[in-house]
């Protein structure tokens, strides 16, 4: 609902409809949103899947008090998975300039590495043995936030925060971890909402605003690709955030992604332009269409397991690399290929004396032509998977 004024006084309240997947009332716990719409993800993730939960809305809206309370229960669900799982979380808050990891205080970068990976430089994950230290790390982490006092909030968080939580089996250590994002993101705030900062406020507005308008226009992006018949950009570099939850945007993916954007909404009357404003962003996430999943390139390199990444290095060299197992002590196909060239000729002529400098050389470089040829081909495989994905209203 939204009020209006009339030129000539007369008051009205104009009705708006947007399409969600639910809505929670203020008699809905925690538990309630939690177990109705995020309690799926944790399996998925599990499972080797990327799965998010987005906490969106305008400051003083809630988004802090219920990301902390999905946690809880995510570590609930996370508990027998404790004995036949490695458990990591990394909590990264990112700031106006710089991004930090809340666990060690380091500085962290969110880069793309030569395979196309992200990568958080600088941050060490934090492996946790049981469903108490989860819990515990992350609220130590979350205790190192940056908070200010504002008009609308005593306590208003002044930038987002990340945690992700990252799951592998124990008996695939070398397989790539299901990943589960839960996002606190930093309060929208309009010109009212700042006419009283000191020039640090205002510094950070700026910034807060900036991030989440590169958010809306990776999701505007997400939801105009399912009536587009081309090529949409998907603008998720602009910002260490949209870049870290990439899979969460983008049409076709290496691996199954869901995503969860709940909305947090005050119920006053004055912010109904603010309420209407989330709903309608929150709404685009829901009408998009599913994302593709990509088949995996057999021949990729970065797809081999360990013994299919031996059998390879045995193959690039014509059979000169008679123990690969030196090469390549512990790990898969993604080890190998981010051995750096110097490491890589290094282990091989102290390990192999019949193989000489220049051989070496072209041996390594054999092995990345492999992964760039399957490069090439995996862009072209995904550009016409965006092209054609096209799917029912369902949430992402």
């Amino acid at each position: 609902m939204c009020p209006k004024i009339t030129l000539s006084g007369e008051c009205s309240i104009d009705p708006t409809y947007v399409q969600l997947d639910g809505v929670f009332c203020g008699e809905d716990d925690t538990e309630t949103v939690y177990f109705e719409s995020c309690s799926p993800l944790v399996h998925f993730a599990v499972e080797g899947a990327t799965t998010c939960v987005l906490c969106y809305g305008q400051t003083g809206s809630g988004k802090t008090f219920t990301t902390s309370g999905i946690f809880s229960y995510v570590t609930q669900d996370l508990a027998p998975f404790f004995a036949t799982h490695d458990i990591h979380l990394s909590v990264i808050e990112i700031q106006a300039g710089k991004n930090v990891d809340l666990l060690t205080g380091n500085e962290v970068q969110v880069v793309e590495d030569v395979t196309g990976e992200l990568k958080l430089q600088g941050c060490d994950p934090f492996e946790c043995t049981s469903q108490e230290f989860l819990l515990a790390a992350f609220q130590e982490a979350a205790s190192q936030r940056v908070t200010k006092s504002t008009g609308r909030n005593e306590t208003s968080s002044r930038s987002h925060m990340i945690a992700r939580i990252s799951i592998v089996s124990k008996e695939s250590r070398w397989a790539k971890p299901g990943d589960f994002f839960i996002v606190d993101l930093a309060g929208s705030e309009n010109t009212a909402d700042s006419s009283t900062h000191d020039k640090s406020r205002q510094v950070e507005t700026k910034f807060i605003n900036t991030s989440l308008m590169t958010l809306k226009d990776c999701i505007r992006s997400r939801a105009m690709a399912a009536t587009s018949k081309q090529h949409l950009h998907i603008p998720y570099r602009r910002s260490p955030l949209t870049l870290l939850l990439r899979d969460c945007f983008e049409i076709a993916v290496k691996r199954p992604t869901k995503t969860v954007m709940i909305a947090c909404l005050s119920p006053l009357l004055r912010d109904s332009r603010h309420t209407i404003n989330t709903l309608r962003y929150a709404s685009l996430l829901a009408v998009t269409p599913p994302a593709k999943v990509v088949a995996q390139d057999p021949n990729d390199p970065n797809n081999f397991d360990r013994e299919q990444a031996l059998d390879f290095l045995f193959e690039i060299s014509k059979g000169q690399i008679s123990e690969p197992e030196l090469i390549l002590p512990e790990g898969d196909g993604r080890t190998l290929v981010h051995i750096p060239e110097g490491e890589f000729i290094r282990r091989l002529l102290e390990t192999h004396p019949n193989i000489g400098e220049k051989k070496a050389k072209m041996i390594y470089t054999a092995v990345w032509k492999r992964v760039v040829d399957a490069r090439t081909k995996g862009r072209k495989v995904m550009t016409n998977a965006k092209k054609i994905s096209k799917g029912p209203r369902c949430a992402n």
